[in-house]
């Protein structure tokens, strides 16, 4: 997780606002302002180059809705949705941008127990055909499957391997960001070094699920502290396995390590988080001509046809009464 501050929050209004109830994350509904905010002016374009720019936005799920959304750009720009259903603030210009670009959205979030088996439509974004390959940085056999063999020997029911996936990564992880080769969700070496940030735990666990014919998929956003505004330092993600009869499933391994709370992460997730995208190696909406992206949270540029490498994005959030009225859509 890549910590990226943000040098001031007044543009929520955070430092004068009352104190919201942040209520029970499990149980309760919350409402969140967040403000994503992409600094294009730092970008070393000349005059004549190309800029194109791809932003996540929040996704509308079963677990939250989107009740505004504010776009606030230094060129044209339109949302677009990408294969996976995922919303992008796509824009295009030449050269030097003359201010920033400012996302502010407002999401209601609800604590998370999946998405039912009948909401899910075949060849729509959520069809668990679509989420049972291998992926660049997920292989599907080697250690990987053997692992998933042997934490399975003797199970006979998907739900009883998909418990015993989630348990072994769990139990044999460690939340542990020193030195490199974390956080880019490389199963393998995820197995190989049992630590990592969420990105390495999930694609473990994916890699262990799809290895043996069950279906998962990545999820990312945003973590909500419980406060009532701030910065937000950077991204967390969780997963979601395939059950034949209920569907969608959430689990947070990397949660449930950190706290020591292995059932309680596991089919349902709490309201302290904004889902953005869907999926690991992604192609954009419209196609970057760069390689598909590993996973998508941070801002995509490319610079005359060539990916321009990080730009500088911060987040900030606020938290707000549900029942504060808001406009926009």
């Amino acid at each position: 997780m890549r910590g990226r501050l943000l040098a001031g929050v007044a543009v929520l209004g955070l430092a004068s606002m009352a104190s919201v109830s942040a209520g029970d994350p499990w149980k309760d509904s919350a409402q969140y302002a967040i403000e994503y905010r992409v600094d294009l002016t730092a970008l070393a374009a000349t005059e004549n180059d190309k800029v194109r720019v791809w932003v996540p936005l929040p996704v509308e799920t079963t677990d939250q809705t989107i009740l505004s959304t504010d776009i606030d750009s230094p060129w044209a720009s339109r949302m677009v949705r990408d294969s996976n259903g995922n919303r992008v603030v796509y824009l295009e210009g030449e050269g030097a941008a003359s201010k920033p670009l400012v996302l502010r959205t407002v999401v209601q979030r609800r604590p998370s127990h999946g998405t039912s088996k009948d909401l899910v439509s075949k060849d729509g974004p959520d069809d668990p055909s679509r989420f049972g390959k291998p992926a660049r940085m997920i292989p599907l056999e080697g250690l990987i499957e053997q692992v998933a063999k042997q934490e399975a020997r003797g199970l006979t029911g998907e739900d009883e391997k998909v418990r015993a996936y989630y348990d072994y990564v769990v139990a044999n992880m460690a939340y542990d960001k020193r030195g490199t080769g974390w956080g880019q969700g490389n199963a393998t070496w995820a197995c190989t070094n049992k630590r990592g940030n969420c990105t390495d735990f999930h694609s473990l666990f994916i890699g262990m699920a799809r290895s043996q014919g069950i279906p998962a998929r990545f999820l990312i956003g945003l973590p909500v502290p419980g406060k009532d505004g701030g910065v937000i330092p950077g991204y967390h993600c969780w997963a979601e396995f395939w059950d034949e009869s209920a569907g969608w499933v959430p689990v947070d391994s990397s949660e449930a390590n950190k706290r020591d709370m292995a059932d309680e992460y596991y089919g349902h997730l709490p309201n302290d988080r904004v889902e953005f995208t869907t999926g690991r190696d992604l192609v954009l909406e419209p196609p970057q001509a760069g390689e598909p992206l590993n996973y998508f949270i941070y801002p995509y540029v490319e610079i005359a046809g060539e990916p321009a490498g990080d730009v500088p994005a911060t987040f900030a959030f606020e938290r707000q009464p549900p029942e504060r009225p808001t406009s926009g859509s």
